[in-house]
């Protein structure tokens, strides 16, 4: 743009023109031109110091008398102005993104159209260690995976994409690509190491259960058959039903074990007017005495009931817990090992309830699934002792609905100890109950 317009060019020629008119008669036709180029100048300053003091707040109106620089700011004005709309939008859509995903758990990362990344929200630095110097960079030369390439690239048949985790070992990641505008897509990504394991957990429950009850079934159907078929005197019947029992009974402890597990599972946390003292000691003693069929001569159950506190619970759940953990301590113990059952005062710290046996003991990698459900450490050697798989499971389940955990310690030829705590506020007196 032209700093002077051509009506300014033709006014200072007129000036001069003038300044020449006069200057010539009286003989100082320089000195005329001299004057009308000063006050032109004059002028002219006057404006640059206006424009100068308007450039340092150049959003406000512009006045001048140059009809250039009048132009030339009011051009400027315009661009500033733009630019501050558009920066304005950019951080309105940055805090609408970070205000929709700051609670997100999931890491959510704004990408334009080439896989770029424009923004992220706290979620990410933590799963996917970006941090903000990675604005801008490809999203996928920083995950370093095909799969998440490809999604980036738009390469995949749907909007997903899952792979193993370049910063975790053993994660794994989901990545999900959703268009939130024009030239912007939004990247979630999440860990779904833990839903996989359940989906695999459920998928191997499901197999167990047919396993379990796949055996039982074939005996019962194989012994019917030949009943059927076969004629036989009224002894060998009798024999063969006999026979029927010891499946039969399998099956409907496996049956009674799941719905115990099922409804403990989805059982709301008992309400304190559900609980009631329960007398530990006496608890024992009963589980002790239901199961001495199963100790019989060849194992020794030894009670070390040395705390007189009552534990507020249901007494049926504990009941299954403490017949569980006793009977398992019993199946893995040799002839003649001792199985050790101690309920212990431990002051302020509440009390414990322990079983301890000196049976083969447990390898450490064995310890954090004792209670997944049907999860054996020897599974041949686990169908020959008995019980269904569940056993662990039911008292992991009954002991959370206590506000308690079941604690595990083994060690391979030397025994397991099995013990959970419960703190003061869940214990009794025996004289207030």
């Amino acid at each position: 743009m032209d700093l002077y317009s051509r009506k300014e060019l033709l006014a200072a020629a007129a000036l001069a023109l003038a300044a020449l008119a006069i200057g010539l008669p009286l003989g100082i036709p320089g000195w005329a031109l001299f004057a009308v180029a000063t006050v032109g100048l004059v002028y002219q300053h006057r404006d640059l110091r206006k424009f100068v003091r308007w450039a340092k707040n150049p959003l406000r109106r512009p006045k001048f008398a140059n009809e250039g620089l009048q132009q030339a700011s009011r051009s400027l004005r315009r661009s500033l102005k733009q630019a501050r709309r558009r920066t304005r939008e950019a951080l309105r859509q940055t805090s609408h993104f970070r205000g929709l995903t700051a609670a997100l758990p999931d890491a959510a990362i704004l990408v334009d159209p080439q896989g770029n990344i424009v923004n992220f929200n706290n979620a990410s630095v933590l799963l996917l260690h970006l941090n903000r110097e990675d604005t801008g960079n490809h999203l996928g030369t920083l995950l370093r995976h095909p799969e998440a390439i490809r999604l980036l690239e738009q390469q995949t048949p749907d909007a997903t994409a899952e792979f193993s985790s370049p910063f975790v070992e053993g994660q794994r990641l989901e990545l999900r690509r959703v268009p939130v505008a024009k030239d912007q897509d939004l990247i979630l990504a999440r860990d779904v190491t833990h839903l996989n394991r359940l989906l695999s957990m459920r998928q191997d429950f499901v197999a167990n259960v047919s396993h379990e009850l796949r055996t039982p079934l074939t005996i019962i159907v194989g012994y019917l058959e030949v009943i059927e078929d076969e004629e036989l005197d009224d002894a060998t019947l009798r024999q063969l039903v006999r026979k029927l029992a010891s499946p039969t009974h399998r099956m409907q402890t496996l049956v009674d074990d799941l719905l115990v597990l099922t409804r403990l599972e989805s059982s709301p946390t008992p309400e304190p007017s559900d609980l009631a003292a329960v007398d530990v000691k006496q608890l024992v003693d009963g589980v002790v005495e239901d199961l001495a069929g199963l100790a019989g001569k060849r194992h020794r159950i030894n009670q070390r009931m040395s705390c007189d506190l009552r534990l507020l619970g249901i007494e049926k759940e504990l009941h299954s817990a403490c017949s569980n953990l006793i009977a398992n301590a019993i199946k893995y113990s040799p002839q003649g090992g001792n199985v050790n059952v101690s309920w212990t005062d431990c002051g302020d710290n509440g009390a414990v309830l322990e079983v301890c046996d000196d049976g083969v003991g447990i390898a450490p990698e064995h310890l954090s699934r004792l209670t997944e459900r049907f999860y054996r450490v020897d599974r041949a050697g686990g169908r020959v002792r008995g019980g269904t798989g569940l056993g662990l499971a039911i008292v992991k389940h009954v002991l959370m609905r206590h506000n308690s955990q079941l604690q595990i310690e083994s060690e391979v030829g030397k025994g397991s100890r099995f013990y959970c705590h419960f703190r003061p506020g869940q214990l009794q007196a025996q004289h207030s109950g």
